[in-house]
């Protein structure tokens, strides 16, 4: 734990390598945290880096290889760098062994479900009734009951709308991981698993277009789960 004398949490933000992180920075400041981006083209250990800060955020970004899942990639896939899927795959183990906070954003919840087991929907478009998800289109969610989803101040079981800017999706849920968002086309938006706060969301939390506390607000439960766990 390295909460600073005034109360500020530390989040490393694992780099997605445009400037696009800074929205996740920006975030986490305005909730009244801290953050430091984790390069990892800088040769990082990811183990060191799990047990360095008091919660994490992955950020979005492009397709992880489907052979850390043993297939082929579909033909639409646009591979992030390998390095990235290596650090971020080394990474999430060992937080998912240390219990510490984490908030997986789009690309950071698949690479969350890959490397605790689980598999991805690799083309949306080729589901049977698959509604858009790119874009940044807008659809509703439905959330499980028990999820710390619902029990976010403003959220709710009923209808809420999140953006969507993705075109592939968790498939088979990693087995330390369960389900808790679907879209309304059963595209699975978010999972969860044991610990403070280990949640993956499909959507752009760190962007506008989501409804109640499925926006920026979840940047604030990520650090209120390590002050109540401090």
């Amino acid at each position: 734990m390295s909460l600073t004398g005034n109360g500020h949490v530390i989040v490393g933000v694992v780099d997605q390598g445009t400037e696009k992180v800074q929205h996740y920075v920006a975030c986490i400041e305005a909730a009244g945290g801290r953050a430091e981006v984790l390069g990892w083209r800088g040769g990082r250990d990811p183990f060191r880096d799990a047990e360095a800060f008091d919660a994490y955020v992955l950020c979005g970004g492009d397709d992880i290889d489907a052979a850390h899942f043993r297939e082929p990639n579909h033909p639409r896939v646009t591979l992030d760098d390998p390095r990235r899927d290596a650090y971020e795959i080394a990474f999430c183990r060992r937080a998912a062994v240390l219990g510490v906070p984490l908030l997986a954003v789009c690309r950071g919840a698949q690479v969350l479900n890959v490397a605790l087991g689980g598999t991805l929907v690799q083309h949306i478009p080729d589901l049977p009734g698959a509604g858009r998800h790119d874009g940044g289109v807008r659809h509703t969610l439905r959330l499980a009951a028990d999820s710390h989803l619902v029990r976010l101040r403003g959220a709710s079981q009923e209808s809420l709308a999140v953006n969507s800017y993705h075109h592939q999706a968790v498939g088979r849920v990693a087995p330390a991981l369960r389900s808790t968002a679907w879209s309304e086309d059963g595209c699975i938006e978010a999972v969860e698993g044991p610990g403070p706060f280990l949640v993956g969301v499909q959507w752009h939390p760190e962007r506008d277009g989501n409804d109640g506390a499925l926006g920026a607000d979840l940047f604030g439960a990520l650090l209120d789960a390590v002050r109540i766990s401090a």
